[in-house]
């Protein structure tokens, strides 16, 4: 058995990919640009800065792209704070780890004050030893750093890890790290099931499903 745990957040402890492609929309509208499949193919494989980066620069936008974040983080931090629910068994799962004595780490592409929220919200925060974020350690999650600066944060090697993904990219980076990588269900890359498949270690359809 493995010594700890890494999760990432949206799509695989948290049911908030819908509040993303919300605000997305939403500011598509502002702007008036059309998302298309190369901008849901980046949004979704980007940190939260990166993405702003992103949709300021391809759209031309005459707004700075601090500005584009600070437009996306406002129209979702009221859902993180109220309205996302976890996954069907993550509560339980995090309760077993934290029973049997694994470390828990969350390593996101998000930010501190919606991970935070969201998980506060949903009692399970102090389940949690340690954060990271990809826009601390300058990398998105097609590279193994965020996983590995995680089992760092909670003394561990990645290969002591499971560490749990729901998209293929994140699947891949994460395989680099060494450690054994679960990958997850989510509705929003469910098209991409085999693909997921083949990338991750084991693949499970809900968060109930695990066992060591």
């Amino acid at each position: 058995m493995k010594k700890g745990v890494i999760f990432d957040l949206d799509g695989t402890l948290v049911n908030s990919m819908r509040v993303w492609e919300n605000a997305d929309y939403a500011l598509a509208e502002r702007y008036g640009f059309v998302p298309d499949d190369e901008y849901w193919s980046k949004v979704t494989s980007l940190s939260f800065l990166e993405g702003a980066a992103y949709i300021t620069n391809r759209f031309n936008l005459n707004k700075t792209s601090s500005e584009i974040a600070d437009e996306l983080y406002e129209m979702a931090l009221h859902d993180y704070k109220y309205n996302i629910e976890l996954k069907p068994g993550a509560k339980n799962l995090l309760k077993m780890l934290s029973n049997d004595g694994l470390k828990v780490a969350i390593a996101t592409s998000n930010v501190e004050e919606m991970t935070h929220a969201v998980l506060k919200k949903n009692g399970v925060f102090d389940y949690i030893d340690a954060f990271v974020y990809c826009d601390q350690v300058g990398k998105n999650k097609a590279f193994p750093d965020v996983h590995e600066a995680a089992a760092k944060a909670i003394g561990l090697k990645a290969s002591e890890c499971y560490i749990f993904e729901d998209v293929p990219y994140a699947l891949e980076g994460a395989k680099k790290s060494g450690a054994e990588v679960i990958g997850v269900f989510d509705e929003y890359s469910a098209s991409k099931e085999a693909e997921m498949r083949s990338k991750a270690d084991r693949y499970i359809m809900s968060l109930e499903e695990f066992r060591y």
